[in-house]
């Protein structure tokens, strides 16, 4: 059986060469490695950036809101209420500001639209205690509408707060909103308690 020269295992001009060369393979290796993964990492995010844009393109947005507004500005006067509806011998200054008719409506940091030929009729409302003292108001109770000229029929709101807190001296801001047709004209609030005489306010809006 031959034998190794160890000579020539060991001679350094035999060894130098050929770890030269190892390390040049193993460098090769792994800058070709390098170059495979930036590669992939690039294919991995231009795939994010299309199927993103895609998404973007192709999901269903929310439509803006159809807004038109009219100014009333209208106050009124109106016994406070305690806790509990009782009349407290206070009065409760409630302002019409403005009416709006929309096609959408946030309630609850949720987004309706209307539907079906529908509108909303949105009446917004100011509400001024001047009391030391909190008292409520029940606007729900306060506001009809008709339309139409139909005067047989006096609807109420479908949006609204029930007893509504107004704290001592201040300004409470509030709503009621009405579903209307989408035609629906000669819009007409009624304001004043349930048994007590009403005043008309004709909703003209200029489109």
């Amino acid at each position: 059986m031959p034998m190794t020269d160890d000579k020539t295992i060991f001679d350094p001009e035999v060894v130098i060469p050929n770890t030269k060369r190892f390390f040049r393979f193993v460098f090769s290796l792994l800058k070709r490695r390098k170059k495979l993964i930036i590669i992939i990492v690039l294919i991995i995010l231009a795939l994010a950036a299309f199927r993103f844009l895609l998404a973007r393109r192709y999901s269903p947005s929310t439509p803006k809101p159809k807004v038109v507004a009219v100014s009333v500005d209208k106050s009124f006067e109106f016994p406070a209420l305690s806790n509990q509806g009782k009349p407290t011998g206070n009065k409760i200054r409630l302002k019409i500001a403005q009416v709006e008719k929309t096609n959408q409506v946030i309630v609850k940091d949720q987004t309706f639209t209307a539907k079906n030929n529908k509108l909303f009729l949105i009446v917004n409302l100011e509400m001024k205690n001047d009391a030391t003292a909190p008292l409520n108001l029940l606007p729900g109770d306060l506001i009809r509408l008709t339309y139409n000229n139909d005067d047989n029929n006096k609807y109420a709101p479908d949006l609204h707060n029930n007893l509504v807190l107004i704290s001592a001296i201040s300004t409470k801001l509030d709503r009621v909103g009405f579903v209307i047709p989408d035609g629906a004209r000669n819009l007409k609030l009624l304001i004043g308690e349930l048994e007590g005489k009403k005043e008309s306010i004709a909703v003209e809006f200029s489109s």
